[in-house]
């Protein structure tokens, strides 16, 4: 079992320290990093950096802070393969263009089939004040459903166990922090990661990759805001308490070591 204590936030900062928000890669090499474990899960957070939505009205998506960092340290810990932005992406985004030739999906359909991977889990940054969740809503669960009569992108016993893991939050965490929603963020569009990760088989079998779209409030995953981070302009520092982000860090480590061990 995989234990996260408050001395893997200083990890934490550190891993996100190396993000560089809004900078390119300097070798020309790709913004994205990958690490790799023979594992069935796959962590992705294609918004660790800035990314260009190259559209009519040419927005960008500002960077989900931390996002990149928690990937990369459950990567370590859970020993997971993951996939993260980590600097910014001037001619895609990798969770909104529906192109699957991009250079950040083509890399995660090959790591899906190198590892033989069953689930894709994808980390992202709601706002504080998102007006797409619930007023007490700090976390969603997005699974490709604009309604309860489409099918979840992941079995829902699945994020059932998920849930239970995020709300077993303990003496240590304000429960009014893990507030757990479902299809706020669906995830649905046919640019999304999980919507690419979902039309993947799995190799050797005919089952397809299963995913679920997560979505944080910066209360459980912002150790420190760093001032190269776009909202320090206008919003100011900001930390989160560490046993908020401890707690929100075990609950996801969990989940991943259960999947582990799970066949379906």
């Amino acid at each position: 079992m995989t234990v996260v204590t408050l001395a893997h936030i200083e990890r934490l900062k550190a891993l996100e320290a190396e993000v560089n928000y809004d900078q390119p890669p300097r070798d020309g090499g790709e913004p994205f990093k990958v690490i790799e474990f023979q594992s069935p899960v796959i962590i992705s957070a294609p918004h660790g950096a800035r990314t260009f939505r190259n559209s009519n009205s040419g927005d960008w998506h500002e960077e989900d802070e931390y996002t990149a960092g928690m990937a990369l340290l459950l990567g370590e810990l859970c020993k997971v393969t993951v996939i993260a932005t980590t600097h910014r992406i001037d001619s895609y985004d990798p969770n909104y263009t529906p192109d699957p030739n991009v250079p950040y999906k083509q890399t995660l359909g090959k790591l899906i089939h190198k590892h033989h991977v069953r689930y894709v889990i994808d980390l992202h940054g709601a706002a504080l004040n998102s007006p797409a969740l619930e007023p007490n809503q700090t976390i969603d669960l997005g699974l490709r459903q604009r309604s309860e009569d489409q099918p979840p992108s992941m079995n829902m016993r699945h994020v059932k166990k998920l849930k239970e893991f995020i709300d077993n939050t303990g003496p240590d965490c304000d429960p009014l922090c893990f507030v757990v929603g479902l299809n706020q963020f669906p995830g649905a569009r046919d640019g999304t990661v999980i919507s690419y990760a979902v039309s993947q088989t799995v190799p050797g079998t005919n089952q397809k990759v299963q995913a679920v779209q997560i979505e944080m409030k910066p209360q459980v995953r912002i150790a420190e805001r760093f001032p190269s981070a776009t909202l320090y302009k206008s919003d100011g520092p900001y930390q989160a308490k560490p046993e908020n982000i401890r707690h929100m860090l075990q609950a996801l480590a969990n989940f991943i070591d259960y999947l582990k061990e799970t066949q379906d």
